[in-house]
């Protein structure tokens, strides 16, 4: 929105009110269902989901907004993508923002920068698999050390032809510490 010309100032400033208000309306309660999230979505979300699509024809239908510009093309694109906008608080079940997936790249990117040093191709391989089960313990609220510690006191113990679903049961969504 830098390069969008005149006013612009005004319109991401509306935007960031916006925002600020959506932010009020977080959900994120503990203990809430998927309809109660989408009932308390409902409530607020229509009222927003007006005032943008106002605001955005307001802006496009401007004479000095310039086609090329920054702004123009990010309007343009909001209102080609206004009804999926809208989909969104049609359903309890999904977040409104995508902090959960930003935070699990934030670990793809430290493994990227620490796998320079795994020394060859089968090293990379392990360490992706490591990280991975690392991830997977942390999504599941698993101590990852008392994790990997009892599937290895487990596996131990077990016979070379133990079979593959005993494994399976391993994995951090199945594990459960005994």
């Amino acid at each position: 929105m830098r390069q969008g010309g005149q006013g612009c100032s005004g319109s991401r400033r509306y935007y960031q009110q916006v925002l600020s208000r959506r932010q009020k309306h977080k959900v994120g309660v503990n203990g809430w269902t998927v309809e109660d999230h989408l009932a308390y979505r409902q409530s607020y979300a229509p009222d927003i989901l007006q005032d943008l699509l106002e605001k955005l024809e307001e802006i496009s239908s401007r004479k000095d907004l310039l086609p090329k510009s920054t702004l123009a093309q990010a309007v343009g694109y909001a209102l080609n993508e206004y009804n999926a906008i809208c989909d969104i608080f049609k359903r309890g079940d999904t977040a409104l923002d995508n902090n959960y997936i930003e935070r699990i790249q934030r670990y793809i990117s430290l493994s990227r920068r620490n796998s320079m040093f795994f020394g060859s191709h089968e090293g990379a391989r392990r360490g992706a698999i490591l990280y991975s089960i690392a991830i997977s313990c942390k999504l599941n609220g698993i101590n990852l050390f008392e994790y990997i510690s009892d599937v290895i006191e487990k596996t131990i113990e077990w016979q070379p032809n133990t079979p593959l679903e005993k494994y399976r049961d391993l994995l951090p969504d199945r594990w459960k510490k005994q």
